[in-house]
């Protein structure tokens, strides 16, 4: 008679029981503020940890999405048990195009629709466990953050580029300069001699932003103009791939080329990867001239962005709102498409069908006047150009970001570790380094550049599928026979691609999370290369991680009681996680480690110190995969062994380490534990691989003492099988380094 199989034990480490650590860890470190900054801390290192926010999607994340942000992750946990206070915060961009398409396609509003696609997203990164400070949480489209938008577009509006001084100086400076004769006016013409607009005139015709009539990128199927960069070569938008046409018309203008020396010559001075600084060089062009570079065009004919803080008087001239009128936001509209849409009219902002918002009665110190609003909006990047400042002073009601808090965590060079796809180049990358650099001349920011050091992950890469057509079917549906795939019964071929909506080959996290649990996947993601290389998506590969979670869940917990096997700690024991956790003293406290044991330990602490300070998770998840696999060959783990092994693991698969902490009997979180430390003397290696150049070319290796002497080495070289038997005209030996051999 067939039986059901017995249940697994009750304390197995599979997905259930990984679920229910993963949810009550995340809800205690919600309760209890973890991961909150509050106040800098004078004496402690602090570090300042930004991942490049995302736009909002409908469809939620895929596994390829959140490899950076399980990166930054596990480098700001390991900062924390290091000593550094760290700063991780979180936002999104919600301005732009795609809400704005799906509003035209279905009618509803794009501020509802980013709202419900980031409520989706925020709950799948905090099913992560990433260590965000969610109280710091931006929204590029919520009034209280583009008012500062707002704010730091009419700094830019009210400033001119100083040619003689280097840098960006107020146009009160300029229009002093006018007024004293110490600068000729257009004409030559006494200031007092020009007439009020004239007078204007001169002024806004140095304006960092500026109004010109230019000709532009009209692109009727997205109803907007595109700055150059949104160009492909092909002549199309780079987003939708629709036809772009050029035709003049008055726009927004930012004059982001009166700073293209200063841009290129300061990439000297960040480190950035070479082929991105490459890229923002070719862009701007040599020596700062006008390589592919213009001035930045700034208008979009769009509704959902952020509205223009100036108004249009009686000469159709520009008037900058006050402060205190900010933010100017956005009127109500039900119809969401631009006017019109055709390719030979000229474009009309969306803005226009706004009723009653276009004029508007202002008093702007010269009693009360009709007033032109303007109709187009900024675009997308403008919010992207400054949100790491935001992240420092979120709640601010006086200033974008208070004067000592921006000192404290920019210093010494800006953001220390930025995060983020290669796609962000030039567009993202300049334009937040130029609005960076206008901050800095007028005092706002200390330092001249905003990114420190930048880092690009790889993509995760996965198996796409195309039918007899040559379009893409979605991969999940695919089914592997004898002699290929299939899709619903029909033959495909199978292609190699980056993950992804366009490919149909995306996998969720959530199904991750129901399979194996959130440490699996980010254990998963990080062991598989280099954190800036690609690598492919194998769903199968990822039981081998989940063994490894599995085996060191084993060394310390009896899978059937949920007993602590690892003797009891020194000091009286705290409350268990849950009524099923007990504590016993299986071994004596302090209970000594084996020599090869204690030296396979303190090498591990140090190359998993060393790895983790550079990046290199995925060496450094070997070495732990080595040194857990030892531990589970002996006759039962010593807790000098099983706490620094927990406290390694910890910034990788947090919540099983928080766990098992718990269950070793600490009280508090792990997160600020130290990381432990290496003894020097154990932690050295007892021999050392050396390579064999022979004439230049490596021909084989040798392993020899750590210690040994140059003679030592070429004795040993001598006795080595593939030493060369020819006549050798030299011997170079450069100890704990290299061998090179020249033959005659």
């Amino acid at each position: 008679m067939d039986t059901d199989p017995p249940p697994p034990p009750r304390f197995r480490y599979d997905a259930r029981l990984a679920g229910e650590i993963e949810l009550r860890w995340q809800a205690r470190w919600d309760r209890d503020g973890t991961f909150q900054v509050t106040t800098p801390a004078p004496g402690t290192p602090k570090f300042y940890l930004v991942d490049m926010f995302p736009y909002p999607s409908g469809a939620g994340l895929h596994v390829g999405h959140p490899l950076g942000y399980i990166a930054t992750d596990v480098f700001g946990r390991y900062l924390r048990m290091t000593g550094y206070q760290v700063m991780h915060p979180f936002g999104f961009d919600t301005f732009g195009l795609p809400a704005e398409q799906y509003a035209i396609d279905t009618g509803q509003h794009p501020a509802v629709t980013v709202a419900e696609n980031a409520a989706i997203m925020r709950r799948q990164l905090r099913r992560l466990g990433l260590a965000h400070d969610r109280s710091r949480e931006i929204m590029t489209s919520d009034p209280s953050y583009y008012r500062w938008t707002q704010w730091i577009f009419l700094r830019i509006f009210n400033s001119w580029y100083d040619p003689a001084a280097g840098r960006a100086r107020p146009v009160a400076d300029l229009i002093a300069a006018f007024a004293a004769g110490r600068r000729p006016t257009p004409d030559g013409r006494p200031w007092p001699d020009l007439s009020a607009t004239e007078q204007r005139d001169a002024v806004d015709a140095h304006r960092l932003a500026y109004l010109a009539d230019v000709v532009v990128n009209w692109c009727p199927g997205l109803g907007t103009v595109l700055a150059d960069e949104e160009v492909t070569d092909e002549g199309r938008s780079a987003v939708g791939n629709y036809p772009v046409y050029r035709r003049p018309l008055r726009q927004w203008m930012l004059r982001i080329t009166a700073y293209a020396e200063r841009l290129l010559a300061d990439l000297d001075a960040i480190d950035w990867p070479e082929r991105i600084k490459r890229l923002q060089r070719n862009w701007i062009g040599p020596s700062g001239g006008p390589y592919r570079m213009r001035d930045w065009l700034f208008s979009r004919q769009r509704y959902w962005g952020e509205p223009f803080p100036v108004v249009y008087d009686e000469t159709d001239r520009p008037v900058a709102l006050p402060d205190e009128m900010l933010p100017v936001t956005l009127p109500e509209l039900t119809d969401f498409r631009p006017v019109p849409r055709d390719d030979h009219s000229d474009p009309v902002p969306a803005l226009a069908r706004a009723e009653g918002w276009a004029e508007v009665t202002l008093d702007l110190g010269d009693g009360r006047k009709r007033y032109r609003r303007e109709l187009n909006v900024m675009p997308q990047w403008a919010g992207s150009c400054w949100y790491y400042l935001r992240y420092l002073d979120p709640a601010n009601d006086k200033a974008p970001v208070e004067e000592d808090i921006e000192r404290y965590w920019m210093a010494p060079s800006g953001v220390d570790l930025y995060v983020g796809g290669v796609e962000h180049a030039v567009l993202h990358l300049l334009y937040a380094r130029f609005w960076h650099k206008v901050l800095y001349d007028l005092g706002v920011t200390s330092t001249p550049e905003p990114f420190g050091r930048l880092v690009n992950q790889g993509y995760i890469l996965a198996d796409a599928f195309t039918d007899a057509r040559g379009l893409y079917v979605p991969a999940a549906g695919v089914v592997r026979r004898q002699d290929g795939w299939d899709y619903r019964g029909e033959p495909v071929t199978r292609r190699a691609g980056k993950m992804g909506k366009s490919l149909k080959n995306g996998i969720s996290p959530d199904e991750m999370y129901a399979a194996y649990g959130a440490d699996t996947l980010r254990l998963y993601e990080m062991a598989t290369g280099p954190l800036d290389a690609d690598r492919p998506w194998r769903t199968d590969d990822i039981t081998g991680v989940h063994r490894f979670l599995q085996r060191l869940w084993r060394m310390i917990v009896d899978e059937a009681t949920g007993e602590t096997l690892v003797s009891a700690p020194p000091r009286s024991s705290a409350s268990p996680s849950s009524p099923d956790s007990i504590s016993s003293a299986a071994d004596p406290p302090g209970a000594p480690l084996d020599a090869a044991t204690a030296r396979l330990l303190h090498r591990t602490i140090a190359i998993v110190r060393d790895d983790f300070a550079e990046l290199r998770f995925n060496t450094a998840i070997a070495r732990l995969i080595e040194l857990t696999a030892h531990a589970a060959r002996l006759p039962r783990v010593p807790r000098a062994l099983a706490e620094p092994l927990v406290l390694m693991v910890a910034p990788l698969a947090p919540h099983i380490a928080e766990e098992l902490w718990q269950r070793l009997g600490h009280s508090g979180t792990v997160a600020y534990e130290p990381f432990p430390q290496p003894d020097p003397a154990l932690a050295a290696a007892d021999t050392v691989t050396l390579p064999v150049q022979v004439n230049g070319k490596v021909r084989f290796f040798m392993e020899v003492p750590a210690q040994a002497t140059q003679a030592d080495i070429a004795d040993l070289l001598a006795r080595h099988p593939d030493y060369p038997r020819q006549t050798v005209a030299r011997l170079i030996i450069v100890p704990g380094k290299i061998v090179n051999v020249v033959l005659r």
